[in-house]
């Protein structure tokens, strides 16, 4: 039978004692010198971790298990993180992971984390879902953004407007700009339906979000008083201080509709129409998307 053990946990009882009965000692005293900590402990396998320092396991692993499973492991720190991974370079995290089991969970130089997944023998690396880069499609009811025929509803052009003529066709060969902004907070891309009313000949419009108009068409007609609709999903850019806009190109003059029915965004806190509007407004501040996340390389369309 081996004391090993045993023998640890004594010595460390005893040295707890002998420092108790020195810290009552010097207690009267005007200045009680700080504690010096241990050096940083190398945590060979049965000794314990030492607050304050710098634990390494070395080769050993280290684990937690339980015999319940109610038991959940709960870490907390009111004054800062609860957890924090060490960043690994990626040209070291990819290939050290892909030793690991199941299970195993790494964090990039960058913030982004990398999860080992799979059945055994199967397993692969894999990036968690995270509102930094990853993204979501959030329904909303359908809305309708603007409709060229009728003044009231011009109000979402932020550009263009004199592209319009007297009965709101938009000029051949124009475009206008709309923005989302009173129903999305710096959304990344709109689904939704584009329609044309009131044709004038042949022709098409182009729905795009950012950069030069493509040359390619959203919707296509071939002749005059025509409606018809088709289904548009483009990026947004931005405008001046809108943050979500779309372009709308008109080849030969048509009124035109454009209607919503999802957003696509970073958080479901961003849109703020239909439920989750009403979500977020549940969320506390500190869970709220940042003002301004990533975009890329999305700026003013070029009409």
């Amino acid at each position: 039978m081996s004391h090993a053990r045993d023998d640890r946990s004594l010595s460390r009882r005893g040295l707890l004692r002998r420092g108790a009965t020195v810290a009552a000692a010097t207690a009267g005293a005007t200045v009680v010198g700080a504690t010096a900590l241990p050096s940083a402990a190398q945590a060979a396998p049965g000794d314990d971790m030492l607050m304050g320092t710098t634990n390494t396991a070395q080769p050993q692993s280290t684990s937690l298990t339980s015999t319940s499973g109610e038991a959940t492991l709960v870490l907390a720190n009111s004054e800062g993180a609860p957890l924090r991974l060490v960043p690994t370079p990626l040209s070291a995290l990819s290939p050290a992971l892909r030793q690991q089991p199941a299970g195993a969970v790494a964090i990039d130089e960058v913030g982004d984390i990398c999860v080992r997944g799979g059945d055994p023998g199967q397993e692969f690396n894999s990036w968690a879902w995270t509102t930094q880069w990853a993204t979501t499609s959030v329904a909303v009811p359908p809305t309708r953004v603007i409709d060229t025929r009728d003044p009231a509803q011009r109000a979402n052009i932020v550009s263009g407007i004199g592209n319009l003529d007297a009965t709101g066709r938009i000029k051949g060969g124009t475009s206008i700009v709309v923005s989302l902004d009173a129903y999305v907070k710096d959304g990344l891309a709109m689904k939704g339906n584009v329609t044309v009313v009131g044709t004038t000949s042949a022709g098409y419009v182009t729905v795009w979000g950012s950069g030069a108009r493509p040359v390619s068409s959203t919707l296509n007609w071939w002749g005059a008083n025509q409606i018809l609709s088709n289904f548009v999903f483009t990026a947004f850019g931005q405008l001046g201080t809108a943050r979500s806009v779309v372009a709308i190109y008109a080849h030969t003059p048509t009124q035109v509709i454009l209607d919503l029915t999802s957003l696509v965004v970073r958080h479901p806190a961003q849109v703020r129409i239909g439920a989750a509007a009403k979500a977020a407004a549940q969320l506390p501040a500190a869970q709220l998307p940042a003002a301004t996340p990533k975009r890329g390389d999305l700026g003013a369309p070029q009409i």
